[in-house]
């Protein structure tokens, strides 16, 4: 066989699409291709990815892929052949040895009657060309005009996609499954007969909070409608037998068997969301997920501790508190003998704890879980106070009113003080200090400290391509800026990445700058 992998075209062309393989040659080849494991491919997906991941053609050629390209970037520039229009330029691909993406340019202004008519008439076309699809876009023809649209990081801001609805599929729920969490908080999960979505049984949903499961009127034995939420997360969607519900709340912690107890907050939208608790401090559950926590990467970084092993640790009386982990030494006999420690998985486990001994104040802070405090928050606290936990030590356990800085609220401020109120906190923050070495806080240069950012409160929103949210807050505080939370007033810019939601809408509506990730490297650079 002879692939061409050339084209006629001779000047620079960019151009995006699809890789896909067609649901009826998906269909044919599963009974024969085998994954990784030796188990047949659940979808047409994962297997067009693992191929177009191979770089081979060959490879690619035997399982079907197809590329269909919907976007010309660069390229195909001669007003003379191809004017402004997007639709002019993606059927001049045929001549250049593509299948472009089925579309209907409109000629009429668009009604919601000939949009509905549109999106029929592209997803029968699809079905017969046998296209796994999720949904249309609509996106404006003229190439000028959509530039003028602006745009995030990924892409111009130019059209609206209309996602299908989930699949839904029926089955029992057996179970609610109620499981405590660190903050006392009892998670609630469904049990239901497993079901096969795309190709995966599912089992299992979260029911998120009592409400959720008061307004479903859901109970062990009703039959559910269940969903793949944008074909990744199982969602139990309606109670298809309402009208049986009884109290659902578990009278004692399936933990500890202490007494629950309902809370009651408002959501975002002003409803009251009811959500069961467990309020002994002493829970094992909550215990071992705040030990999950304290070693996890964005707090200790300890590697080696799983739940699992720190539920053993915990069970044997080796931890008791936090510092406990780092005189685990002490136990070193004990642990060789239990099943999956040797002498090296010891000598590792025992590397990372001593190196995380050399911490900061944003990790130390994080890995003493004061409810609403993570990275974000200890990143502001770490500017405000100088990285000095004696300074944040001192307004924390005095009056400061942590409202003022941005984006901490009254529950936030309340949470804090609540925490240095603790008498068992106070010995855990003093006593941890102990064990561990600071690292010297780095001073923003002169550089930094000018710049168009200072002193600004940034905003980051949607999908980046080269920061984690992680990384471009810690950017933004580089730079002598607030890193917000929330849009407001008050924020000065909103870096947009791909997906933007309702922040992006909030700041068009308040007339906030909007960035995107590229324009920020600009400014920056």
């Amino acid at each position: 066989t002879i692939y061409i992998l050339t084209s006629p075209y001779k000047g620079r062309l960019v151009i995006v699409g699809e890789s896909f393989i067609p649901t009826h040659d998906f269909e044919r080849l599963k009974e024969t291709l085998r994954d990784g494991k030796g188990e047949p491919y659940k979808n047409g997906r994962n297997l067009a990815s693992g191929s177009v991941r191979s770089l081979d053609p060959a490879n690619c050629a035997g399982r079907c892929l197809h590329f269909m390209p919907f976007n010309v970037l660069e390229g195909l520039d001669s007003p003379f052949l191809f004017p402004d229009s997007r639709a002019m330029k993606i059927s001049s691909l045929f001549d250049y040895g593509f299948q472009p993406c089925p579309y209907i340019a409109a000629n009429h202004p668009l009604t919601s009657e000939l949009v509905n008519q549109y999106i029929e008439r592209l997803t029968d076309l699809a079905g017969k060309k046998h296209l796994p699809i999720d949904g249309i876009v609509m996106i404006f023809d003229s190439l000028d005009y959509s530039k003028n649209c602006g745009r995030t990081g990924h892409h111009y801001k130019d059209g609206l996609a209309f996602k299908f609805e989930d699949e839904t599929y029926e089955t029992t729920l057996r179970n609610i499954e109620w499981t405590p969490t660190r903050f006392g908080e009892i998670a609630p999960v469904g049990v239901f007969d497993p079901v096969e979505i795309d190709g995966c049984f599912v089992s299992r949903a979260t029911l998120h909070n009592l409400t959720f499961i008061k307004e479903l009127e859901l109970v062990p034995g009703c039959r559910i409608s269940v969903s793949k939420r944008n074909m990744i997360i199982p969602h139990i969607e309606e109670n298809l037998e309402r009208g049986h519900y009884v109290d659902a709340v578990p009278p004692v912690c399936p933990c500890c068997g202490s007494q629950t107890r309902i809370y009651q907050r408002k959501g975002n939208d002003g409803r009251l969301i009811e959500t069961v608790h467990c309020d002994n401090p002493n829970c094992d559950s909550q215990i071992r997920k705040r030990f999950t926590h304290f070693v996890g990467k964005k707090a200790m970084n300890i590697e080696g501790l799983s739940e699992t092993t720190l539920e053993k640790f915990l069970t044997l009386g080796y931890l008791q508190t936090f510092p406990d982990i780092y005189h685990l030494n002490e136990h070193q006999e004990e642990i060789l003998q239990l099943e999956g420690f040797g002498k090296k998985s010891f000598e590792r486990l025992w590397n990372s704890i001593t190196s995380s001994r050399n911490t900061t104040f944003v990790r130390f802070l994080v890995s003493m879980d004061i409810p609403m405090v993570g990275r974000t928050k200890s990143r502001i606290l770490d500017t405000v106070f100088h990285g000095s936990l004696q300074e944040f030590f001192d307004a924390a356990s005095g009056d400061y009113d942590f409202t003022q800085l941005d984006d901490f609220g009254d529950t936030l401020n309340q949470n804090i003080h609540d925490w240095f109120s603790d008498e068992n906190n106070l010995i855990l923050w003093h006593e941890l200090q102990k064990e561990l070495i600071f690292e010297e806080r780095k001073e923003m240069n002169t550089m930094m400290k000018e710049n168009v950012f200072t002193g600004c409160t940034i905003v980051a929103t949607g999908k980046l391509a080269h920061f984690t949210r992680d990384e471009i807050n810690s950017k933004i505080l580089e730079l002598g800026a607030k890193a917000g939370s929330s849009v407001t007033k008050k924020t000065d810019y909103l870096i947009c990445g791909e997906k933007a939601g309702s922040k992006l809408a909030k700041a068009q509506s308040l007339g906030i700058k909007i960035l995107s990730e590229d324009e920020f490297l600009e400014m920056i650079a």
